[in-house]
């Protein structure tokens, strides 16, 4: 089997990326781990100004029920649902992780991957995680 040149040269760069992040979140004592790979630097501005922007993370309640699950689904409620947010204390994307850290720390959830974040109408910045 062989592996083209360019997807090697992929490979290393993901590889890279992954580290880079992993030795941030070392330095920064963060629990959460940054997976947008798009971001190079994470100490560069966001193309976007955050700073004071509230950050939002809706998940599960953990005593929702599956009756508040059904519900919710049927007619579009959020009895099961909790929102916890945290304010960006400056511009840069690492100032975002760590608002996303808070937010997903105040949830107790186990989903610790930031994979997105949007901007949603009214200005809040909605935060996206996997596990």
């Amino acid at each position: 089997m062989t592996t083209s040149l360019a997807t090697q040269i992929r490979d290393d760069e993901f590889l890279n990326q992954v580290k880079y992040f992993d030795e941030v979140r070392n330095e920064q004592a963060l629990l959460s781990v940054w997976s947008i790979h798009e971001v190079k630097d994470i100490n560069a501005e966001c193309p976007t100004k955050v700073a004071g922007k509230k950050v939002v993370y809706e998940t599960i309640c953990k005593n929702a029920t599956n009756e508040d699950l059904l519900l919710d689904i049927q007619d579009g409620g959020k009895r099961a649902s909790a929102q916890y947010t945290m304010f960006v204390g400056g511009n840069t994307w690492l100032d975002l992780w760590k608002a996303a850290e808070s937010v997903i720390s105040q949830s107790g959830t186990h989903h610790r991957y930031i994979e997105d974040f949007q901007i949603n109408t009214d200005g809040t910045i909605e935060l996206t995680t996997g596990s």
